[in-house]
């Protein structure tokens, strides 16, 4: 009876320690060194390079887009988060990149020098795409 007692218990505890350990296993390391767990989607470094590279590509493309520009000056100036999402489009911009982003548009700088428009992404978990436009501000 006792024996019987003795290996119930151990293969109840044992059932409890291989369930226990799929659940604390460690996340899986990339080439990189970084972790990714096991289960679902996660974002990856490449997709935060790949938004910055829109971003930074659409700010070139709207610097040499005299209309293009004005318009996003304009949209940052009044927050007309819709305009600035309209100019994005259709300088690299994909509908998949600016669905559920969090679209933030920035004013400020010095006074006099010339004005200036920066936009930066970071990825994921909120996605944000930052709009700045800023006035530089030259001393000499």
């Amino acid at each position: 009876m006792n024996l019987l007692r003795s290996s119930i218990i151990l293969s109840i505890l044992a059932s409890l320690v291989l369930l226990a350990v799929p659940a604390t296993a460690p996340a899986q390391v990339t080439t990189g060194g970084e972790q990714t767990p096991h289960f679902g989607y996660t974002p990856s470094r490449a997709d935060a390079a790949s938004l910055q590279k829109k971003a930074t590509q659409a700010q070139a493309r709207i610097h040499a887009n005299k209309d293009d520009r004005d318009q996003l000056m304009r949209a940052v100036k009044t927050n007309e988060v819709s305009l600035a999402k309209q100019v994005l489009l259709r300088n690299g911009f994909t509908a998949e990149d600016l669905e559920n982003a969090k679209i933030t548009l920035r004013t400020g700088g010095g006074k006099g020098g010339e004005d200036e428009i920066e936009i930066s992404a970071t990825c994921c978990e909120p996605k944000e795409i930052t709009i700045q436009r800023s006035l530089e501000n030259f001393t000499k």
